[in-house]
């Protein structure tokens, strides 16, 4: 995707109300269903801010996205007490492989002195995309050697038989030593690769080294194009808010960042505040940015039409 423009559509989606979401709709991606038919999943929370798997399914047309049904329950709910998911269970995108529908989600789970750390699981749905189960109560990347803090927000292609995942890895916290402001988390993308989609190596490379007064760079979503790599991330410095950037790669490893905000706040309204977590959806008569806005998606999903 090149330097271009949008046309935002307002919200897509609503967090439902019911118990498991009262608010948010967050990270979300879309699940193509045939017929000009998508599923878009996300994360919604609870009145404990719990998240949990959910998602609406939509028409496409020219002029934008319909909803036309929505899921009743948790496509996927918390982990056991004592889980590395059991505080949240946060969908992150889908691989279609081999004939099985899997899904990476990054679990989180509470902690002291700093206030949560989360690693990446992966769910299997046998009834196309509606609900998933896990196939290990364990993360299949967690704290390591390379990520010793946290590891989440995954992305997984699959090239020529081998995995490739961007994520999100944990570099340092900032903590108040007299505990009078909360503890600042530093993290940004890094990558891994696997043979299996389940056993991943990683190393100490940083795909996005932090540009001056930055602290989150966070969920990459990425694309194979004719020329190499494209990422769609939002970061945030200190004192402000995500937007939304691109980045472009010959490798998927070593990237050059957009400086200019691929898309940045409204003027007034549910996304005026930040604009964060995108992704693309491209189908046969448009192309739609979803995207969370203020709140890290506390209203719902967005969409912005590509027009040009």
């Amino acid at each position: 995707m090149t330097r271009s423009r949008f046309k935002r559509t307002g919200l897509v989606c609503r967090p439902g109300g019911s118990g498991w979401e009262r608010s948010h709709c967050q990270n979300p991606f879309a699940q193509s269903l045939g017929n000009e038919t998508y599923r878009i999943h996300f994360a919604s929370r609870d009145d404990s801010n719990r998240s949990r798997g959910g998602w609406v399914d939509v028409a496409a047309t020219a002029g934008g996205l319909t909803p036309t049904g929505r899921s009743d329950g948790p496509s996927l709910d918390l982990g056991r007490p004592g889980t590395f998911d059991d505080c949240g269970a946060m969908p992150g995108c889908l691989v279609n492989h081999d004939g099985r529908l899997v899904l990476y989600y990054t679990g989180w789970s509470l902690t002291r002195p700093v206030p949560f750390t989360f690693a990446i699981g992966l769910a299997e749905s046998r009834d196309g995309g509606r609900h998933f189960e896990r196939v290990s109560e364990a993360p299949v990347l967690g704290r390591n050697h390379y990520d010793p803090l946290l590891a989440g927000a995954p992305w997984v292609l699959v090239e020529d038989g081998s995995f490739r995942m961007w994520y999100v890895s944990g570099l340092r916290w900032q903590v108040d030593p007299e505990g009078k402001d909360a503890p600042i988390h530093y993290y940004t993308v890094k990558h891994a690769t696997s043979s299996d989609g389940v056993i991943w190596k990683t190393d100490e490379h940083i795909c996005l080294p932090f540009l001056e007064g930055e602290h989150a760079i966070a969920r990459p979503v990425v694309q194979r194009t004719e020329a190499g790599y494209e990422m769609l991330y939002c970061t945030r410095r200190l004192g402000e808010t995500y937007r939304v950037y691109q980045a472009t790669s010959a490798d998927g490893v070593h990237w050059q960042r957009e400086r200019a905000p691929l898309l940045d706040t409204n003027a007034s309204g549910w996304d005026s505040e930040m604009v964060c977590y995108a992704s693309l959806l491209r189908t046969a008569e448009a192309s739609f940015l979803l995207y969370n806005g203020n709140g890290y998606g506390r209203d719902g999903v967005g969409a912005a039409i590509l027009e040009s």
